[in-house]
C-alpha cells in the first residue's frame, strides 16, 4: 500500500508538472473565448465608459504577478471583485490569485479564489478551468471526495478528458483503485491523440494494472 501511495503522489507531481506547463497556455485560450462578450453591442456601450477603469484596476493585477507578490495580486482581483465583478478579466484576475497563491503555498487563498470564479464566472470554460484547479488545491488538501466531486461532469465537453483523469488522480489516492481505472478510461476516450498528457493517463492506468 505504502509504494502504491508514493507512485500515486509521484503521478500527481507529473499532473502539478503539466499544469506548470501548460496551464497558462490553457487560460490565453479561455481568455480568448471571451471575445464573444465583445460582440455584443449593449455590452460595449457599458465598456465605454468603464473599460478605462478596468484596464487600470487589471493592470494592478499584472503588476503584482510580475513583481511575484501573491498577497498584493489577490488585493487587487480583491478589488476588481468589488468593482467589476461581471467583467470578464476579473475573473482571469482571481484565476492569476489563485495560481499565484498555490505556487506559494497558501492553498486556503487560493481555494477561495477558485471557489469566487466556479461560482461568478460567465463562461462554462472558464467556470471548467476553476474547478479544475480546486480539485487540485483539495488534493493537496487531502479532501479526495470533495476534490472527485469537484470534477465529476464539465459543463464544456473539451474538458471532460481533463476532468476525469483529475476524478481519478482523486480516486486513486483515495484508494478506490477500481473507480481511477474507470476514470482514466474513460479519459483516454475524451482526449484527442495528440493530447499532451494522454500518455502520462496511459502511464497511469498501466501503473493500476489495467
Amino acid at each position: 500500500m505504502a509504494a502504491f501511495d508514493l507512485q500515486e503522489q509521484e503521478q500527481i507531481a507529473e499532473l502539478k508538472a503539466w499544469w506548470a506547463k501548460w496551464g497558462v497556455a490553457v487560460i490565453i485560450a479561455v481568455v480568448a473565448a471571451l471575445v464573444g462578450y465583445f460582440g455584443n453591442m449593449g455590452y460595449r456601450a457599458w465598456q465605454k465608459s468603464q473599460g478605462t477603469a478596468v484596464a487600470q484596476a487589471y493592470m494592478a493585477v499584472e503588476a503584482a504577478e510580475l513583481a511575484k507578490d501573491p498577497v498584493k495580486l489577490r488585493a487587487a482581483a480583491d478589488a476588481m471583485v468589488k468593482t467589476h465583478s461581471g467583467h470578464a478579466l476579473t475573473a482571469r484576475a482571481m484565476l492569476q490569485a489563485a495560481k499565484a497563491a498555490f505556487e506559494a503555498n497558501k492553498l486556503d487563498d487560493a481555494k477561495s479564489a477558485l471557489e469566487w470564479v466556479a461560482a461568478n464566472a460567465k463562461e462554462d470554460a472558464v467556470i471548467d478551468l476553476a474547478r479544475l484547479r480546486l480539485a487540485a488545491v483539495l488534493m493537496d488538501q487531502k479532501q479526495f471526495d470533495a476534490a472527485a466531486k469537484m470534477v465529476d461532469t464539465a459543463k464544456a465537453d473539451s474538458f471532460a478528458g481533463l476532468f476525469a483523469e483529475v476524478r481519478g488522480d482523486a480516486l486513486a489516492l483515495k484508494g478506490d483503485a477500481a473507480g481511477a481505472k474507470s476514470a482514466y478510461q474513460f479519459a483516454l476516450t475524451k482526449l484527442e491523440k495528440e493530447a499532451p498528457n494522454r500518455e502520462l493517463v496511459e502511464t497511469k492506468l498501466s501503473a493500476l494494472g489495467a
